[in-house]
């Protein structure tokens, strides 16, 4: 699990980069295909409808039917020729999308509508898994399908004691306008009251086509509320249940003008569980099509190499600008980080009341004395959920990313060893709780106390390196956390200093590494 101060940096940092590319080959219609997920490792699922002209109509929902189609995934993710889904869930007269699976048990939810139904109401049904294939489909019960409203878009997540959260999106009554996502509870298949998942997620706009991410507790979402770039737009919020920080939208990589929606994950990076690619469906215009008029499946992903290798300058902070003529070379280690990589402390950390803007602190120390007060900070808290957050924030940014930092010394080293310069970027923040001036300092100190570490790491491995120019850390202390700031949530804590927002802002973020094949060099 990510930590959960990645929110404001997920699909939004200015120090990474996504693409997303319209998938080729036969999948792309000129009608409109939604909904790609991934099931395990092996299959592709998606939602498709053919495209048929009626007048101003785009879709004849009399005519025309959805299905699900599906296509295995070789090894390198080559997709081979989609076919009509095989699992028994696809209707001779109903509309079938919006495949989801439960990652645990298996069984898969989707959503079945009636063809000649002027209002299009959708139900959601389900198929329980068995040891090979699945059941016979049948319809949800409980509250979530009715005569009355629409319920369509299913997507799975879980709860502590096991239990399936099911989110799903639907117009029924007492939302908070249009289109809402509700969720409720399933055990041993019985459905529990809907429940809306409240202001920080919905709007009186419309939301549609959930996604949970289970192992980092962040839920995915369209919306076409206003403030976007156009259309639908993808926004994601920590939370789940109907307890949730309030939603964010995804970058302007991953988001256009146009409708944005079904985004899905389909593979995560295996040191930090962050989401690296999946899926989503959008309207942009194509070079084939520039009418805007139907849904394409496209891809995201990372649009950059985690160590950039430089050919040209090289930036030293000791010394002048070194020019070299080195040649492009993939780093031998397969080891990798996504950055920025994020270093937390406690407040007022390393030397408190310090108007120095160094140390002789280490980060190490820093960061033993913080883990060490998860108890104090989770006592602190006001109410369960937000001891459950910092549970979370202790584990995978306090604890968790500390590791990661070991790890990618031990690549620096390797890449030394080998004849290449490293140049590591490192950012230091504040929370507001101080002034400008002193939060500044700190955060250069921050930044120095990570510096220590890195030359007293293994007995001082990497300290003739720093010597002699080999390895390079870029300083940029850039005073109070104005991201966080901007979008922290209010404090429920009497002490704001053991509150949430405050401990995402006091950190340094390692932005890059850079690595320089070493060539002969002028200065």
């Amino acid at each position: 699990m990510f930590c959960v101060g990645m929110i404001f940096n997920l699909f939004n940092s200015l120090h990474a980069q996504y693409k997303v590319e319209r998938l080729g080959g036969s999948f792309n219609t000129p009608g409109s295909e939604t909904g790609a997920v991934r099931v395990g490792d092996t299959v592709l699922v998606y939602s498709t409808m053919e495209r048929r002209e009626m007048g101003n109509k785009q879709f004849s929902f009399d005519k025309a039917q959805m299905t699900l189609m599906q296509a295995r995934i070789a090894r390198g993710g080559k997709l081979s020729r989609p076919k009509p889904c095989r699992w028994g869930l696809n209707s001779k007269r109903d509309h079938t999308g919006n495949l989801c699976i439960d990652p645990v048990s298996g069984d898969l939810y989707f959503t079945h509508a009636r063809r000649g139904d002027d209002k299009l109401r959708c139900e959601i049904w389900t198929a329980r898994k068995l040891r090979r294939g699945w059941d016979n489909p049948v319809c949800l019960g409980g509250d979530i399908n009715g005569t009355a409203y629409t319920s369509t878009h299913p997507a799975v997540g879980r709860l502590d004691d096991g239990s399936v959260v099911l989110y799903y999106v639907s117009d029924r009554a007492d939302g908070m306008g249009g289109m809402d996502i509700w969720y409720t509870i399933v055990k041993d298949g019985n459905c529990g009251q809907s429940v809306n998942l409240g202001p920080q997620v919905n709007t009186a706009a419309d939301e549609l086509t959930p996604f949970y991410d289970q192992p980092n507790g962040v839920l995915y979402f369209s919306s076409d509320r206003p403030g976007g770039l156009g259309g639908y737009d993808i926004y994601c919020a920590v939370g789940q249940r109907n307890t949730w920080q309030q939603a964010e939208p995804t970058c302007g990589c991953l988001n256009s003008p146009w409708n944005d929606i079904y985004f899905t994950i389909a593979e995560r990076d295996a040191a930090t569980g962050m989401p690296v690619a999946g899926y989503l469906a959008s309207n942009r215009p194509t070079a084939a099509d520039s009418t805007a008029c139907c849904n394409d499946l496209y891809q995201w992903s990372i649009d950059s190499t985690e160590f950039e290798i430089q050919d040209s300058v090289l930036a030293d902070a000791a010394t002048d600008t070194v020019t070299g003529n080195s040649e492009l070379q993939t780093p031998s280690s397969e080891l990798k980080f996504m950055f920025p990589l994020f270093l937390y402390f406690h407040n007022d950390e390393p030397d408190p009341r310090s108007t120095e803007a160094t140390t002789t602190t280490t980060y190490t120390a820093c960061q033993r004395r913080y883990a060490g007060m998860r108890n104090e900070y989770v006592a602190r808290q006001q109410n369960a959920d937000d001891s459950a957050m910092m549970q979370m924030f202790f584990d995978t940014c306090v604890e968790g990313n500390y590791h990661r930092v070991e790890a990618l010394f031990d690549f620096i080293e390797e890449q030394l060893d080998e004849g290449r310069n490293c140049v590591l970027t490192v950012s230091g923040y504040a929370s507001p709780l101080h002034h400008s001036d002193y939060n500044q300092t700190l955060s250069e100190r921050r930044i120095a106390s990570f510096v220590n570490t890195i030359r007293e790491w293994r007995g001082g491995l990497l300290s003739d390196a720093m010597d002699d120019g080999r390895l390079t850390v870029v300083q940029r202390p850039r005073g109070i956390d104005k991201v966080t700031t901007d979008h922290r949530t209010p404090a429920t804590n009497s002490d704001p200093v053991y509150g949430l927002s405050a401990a995402m802002a006091r950190r340094i973020e390692i932005t890059s590494c850079e690595v320089i094949l070493r060539t002969s060099a002028t200065h």
